[in-house]
Formats: C-alpha cells, sequence, structure tokens
C-alpha cells in the first residue's frame, strides 16, 4: 500500500451489484499497479456476497470491505432511507477519511471503465497544478430552475463537479463540511436552492480554502460510461443486464469509439441510431428516476 497514488473508493449496495460487476473488472484496463480499489459492502445480502465478492477478492488491485457485521436480520428499515441500506454521504463522510494516499477518488458502483487514459490524463493535471485540489469526469453548472424527480418540485440546483468519477487530492479531506445534499429556503418561485451530493463540500473547497475544482476535457467521453442511479434499480437483472449494457455503450460511444471520420460518420448516422431504437423497444420502460418503492419518503 506504501507505493499507491491514489485509492478509489467503491460503495455497493445489492441493486447495483448486477452492474458494478462490470464496473470493478473494468479497473483492469489500469496498467500500472499504484492504484487500489476499495469496494464498501453497503448492506449487501449474504447471498450476494458469496455471488460476486469471491470473484472480486482474487483481483489484486480490490481492496474489499466486506462488513461482515452487516447481517441480513439487522437491515436498516427506516422509510426515509433510499433503500435497506446506510446513505451514500454517510458513508462517504466516515470512510474517506481512512484514506491515506496521496490521492482518493469516488466512484460510483454503475461507472465503467471503457478505455483507461482518462485516468492518467487526469492525474496528470492534478500533479501540474498546486491549487487544482479535484478533478471529475463531468461538471454541471448552476441551473437556475430544474425539476427534481425525488421531490417532484423545481429547485434550483447549484453546480457540481460530478461524484462518480471525481479524484481528489487528499489535502481536500481538511475541509470539515460533509458531502451530504445541502438546501437553503429563499424567497422567490424557486424557494429551494440546493446542492447534490458533494456539491456543497465543493462549494466549500473553493470558497473557504480557494482550491480550484476542474472536470476533463469531453473529448474523452467515450472512454467511460455511467449508467445512473443503480442503487435504485429494480428492472436489471442478471438476465438481462447483457443486452442492456451493450446497448447503453452502443448509445453512448458507438461501435468504433474514437476511431477516424469514417467510422464516426457511420456510427452517428447507423450505430447509435439503431442502438436507440432497440433500447426503446427492450428497456424504454426502466426507470431509476425515484426511489426504490417504500423508500425516501418517510420523516428523516
Amino acid at each position: 500500500m506504501n507505493n499507491t497514488k491514489v485509492t478509489f473508493f467503491m460503495v455497493v449496495t445489492g441493486p447495483d451489484l448486477v452492474i458494478a460487476d462490470y464496473a470493478v473488472k473494468s479497473f483492469a484496463q489500469i496498467r500500472t499497479n499504484d492504484f487500489k480499489l476499495r469496494i464498501y459492502s453497503n448492506w449487501v445480502s449474504s447471498a450476494l456476497k458469496e455471488k460476486y465478492f469471491p470473484e472480486w477478492e482474487q483481483l489484486d488491485y480490490v481492496d474489499l470491505v466486506k462488513n461482515e457485521w452487516q447481517t441480513d436480520d439487522k437491515k436498516p428499515m427506516d422509510p426515509w432511507l433510499d433503500g435497506p441500506f446506510e446513505r451514500h454521504h454517510d458513508v462517504l463522510d466516515r470512510e474517506l477519511k481512512k484514506i491515506k494516499t496521496p490521492y482518493f477518488a469516488t466512484v460510483d458502483s454503475d461507472f465503467e471503465i471503457l478505455d483507461a487514459r482518462f485516468i492518467s490524463v487526469m492525474l496528470e493535471q492534478l500533479d501540474a497544478n498546486p491549487r487544482l485540489v479535484a478533478m471529475s469526469t463531468d461538471y454541471s453548472p448552476k441551473i437556475a430552475q430544474h425539476y427534481d424527480s425525488y421531490s417532484q418540485e423545481v429547485i434550483c440546483l447549484n453546480e457540481r463537479w460530478h461524484p462518480w468519477f471525481c479524484i481528489y487530492k487528499r489535502e481536500a479531506l481538511q475541509c470539515n463540511v460533509s458531502h451530504a445534499y445541502y438546501e437553503e429556503i429563499i424567497p422567490g418561485p424557486v424557494p429551494r436552492n440546493a446542492w447534490d451530493t458533494m456539491g456543497y463540500f465543493q462549494r466549500a473547497l473553493k470558497q473557504t480554502r480557494g482550491w480550484q475544482l476542474a472536470a476533463l476535457d469531453p473529448k474523452y467521453q467515450p472512454c467511460f460510461i455511467h449508467y445512473a442511479a443503480f442503487a435504485k434499480n429494480r428492472d436489471i437483472n442478471e438476465n438481462n443486464v447483457a443486452p442492456y449494457r451493450r446497448l447503453m455503450i452502443l448509445q453512448r460511444r458507438g461501435f468504433f469509439g474514437c476511431a477516424n471520420w469514417i467510422a464516426r460518420k457511420i456510427d452517428q448516422f447507423f450505430t447509435k441510431p439503431l442502438a436507440n431504437c432497440l433500447y426503446w423497444i427492450r428497456f424504454r420502460r426502466v426507470d431509476r428516476s425515484d426511489y426504490l418503492p417504500g423508500w425516501g419518503k418517510g420523516e428523516k
């Protein structure tokens, strides 16, 4: 562990394991040995642990936190949770502080590496700029009126460097602001001024510490795919995950990926439209825009 430069931290839950299996194995594309993928089991059932964890433990880059004390009969059942597991930001607030490597990264369990070269680009930029404390694959600017599907309200959603793959210098942990969703009630037609998970923490890094954050050049977007919100998955399973994944990848990068001009045109006018059509036929009813049934509706 002494030579490890970056620790990628991934939280897995039961609903997302079917896609997390691809995400975990995709880290084998990183051609250096100076990283670890720390996987934190967030109340994964004993049956699913037996199915997935032994194979993951055979991967030399995996550091698996199995949490054997999280037994099936003790799963949290508070209705205000997102599901029968601990809230994601609570895990981050507690567990990221335990990482001792020069860099740490938050990685969603439904984020798959397709071409690992973008990671070295991010680390090189972080190495080169002393004021740059974090870098994400994706960035969203402030949206003054954003429809929030969870609350079914229009909110003001502030800027965020997305946490599904975001690398930080360890110095960022000097900031004691929570990684949780945060909102302020303000006067006006849109009363909720909100920062999604990690957003308010990032705001503090900029405003109180004077650090900079950056996003990866968009030209690297074909190098990865974020399937999104799989902790709320209720539609994708072992029987349909393979065609779902293939169609999602084809929609994102086509058949040829970052190939020559002719190949990109074939993808633009044939491969991607065909993938979109097949996805609509097979998976148009797939929905992860709300909490799992029976969850996220109670009083906190």
